[in-house]
């Protein structure tokens, strides 16, 4: 038997942002996420409790090392309306869909569910999702960054495909169960033994999102800061979280000097603010 994933167990690149309760005396929705602690995330061995459990022959998941989901109840009015995030391969229900790339490779994939969960890319999805379901047909004509730009692309020494494809592989693998996917992502030592998960840092994770949206901000062409500082104004709920708690909106300070240092050639420059 294996978990049965719900979209309320994910977030950006987490896996692991809630377990599922039953609150008996909720006659309508008793399933109810509960909020994984900055304690449990820092915990590699600790794994949500799911509401439901499905038989593995149920899946339909044989070769899969790893699934590529979404949130599928959204609005373009919450904190962020496209959600996307890796996740074991366990069931996922129909309030997380899948997204079926079986013949790409890891770093590929990688750097699709970085666009996924760009600011650039959420702008778009914002206009397009009119209740609160992102639809099939409102994915297929969201505009993904061609797969060749990955390549193509250079900041530095380093193309976009291994800047984004390192960046999604220490937000994503923060837990044992990601192994498989680590290991598609080559991430192992000299004896071929996939390497430890990467630490939970919430001042590093906030950084490597803001590096993946100055990258992605660039390869779709967006360069005017002000049009970026306008993208980033219709996320307000963002704007006020990180300005209660840095008392700047410091994603967009730190994208914008990301943007920099990429256009300098400088993708492993650190950003302090």
């Amino acid at each position: 038997w294996l978990p049965l994933y719900e979209g309320k167990m994910v977030q950006a690149f987490d896996h692991r942002a809630a377990g599922v309760v039953i609150r008996s005396e909720n006659r309508h929705r008793p399933g109810q996420p509960v909020r994984t602690s900055l304690d449990q995330h820092r915990d590699p061995s600790w794994f949500p409790d799911p509401r439901y459990w499905v038989p593995k022959s149920a899946t339909g998941l044989e070769n899969e090392s790893f699934l590529f989901c979404f949130k599928d109840v959204t609005a373009p009015t919450n904190i962020r309306s496209m959600i996307a995030a890796f996740v074991p391969r366990f069931g996922a229900g129909n309030t997380l869909p899948i997204v079926s790339l079986d013949d790409l490779p890891a770093q590929e994939v990688a750097c699709l569910l970085a666009n996924f969960n760009s600011i650039p890319f959420d702008f778009v999805a914002r206009q397009k999702i009119q209740g609160q379901h992102l639809n099939w047909f409102v994915v297929e004509q969201l505009p993904v960054v061609p797969r060749n730009k990955f390549e193509t692309v250079c900041f530095g020494e380093k193309t976009a495909r291994e800047i984004a494809s390192a960046a999604v592989l220490e937000l994503t693998y923060t837990a044992h169960d990601m192994a498989p996917f680590a290991r598609e992502m080559s991430y192992i030592d000299g004896s071929r033994q996939v390497r430890p998960p990467f630490n939970w840092d919430e001042g590093r994770r906030l950084r490597l999102r803001a590096k993946l949206d100055a990258l992605f901000f660039l390869l779709y062409g967006i360069i005017d800061r002000d049009d970026v500082r306008f993208i980033y104004s219709t996320f307000p709920i963002v704007e006020k979280h990180e300005t209660d708690v840095y008392g700047r909106y410091r994603a967009r300070d730190l994208c914008l000097a990301y943007m920099s240092a990429l256009e300098a050639g400088e993708p492993d420059a650190e950003i302090a603010l």
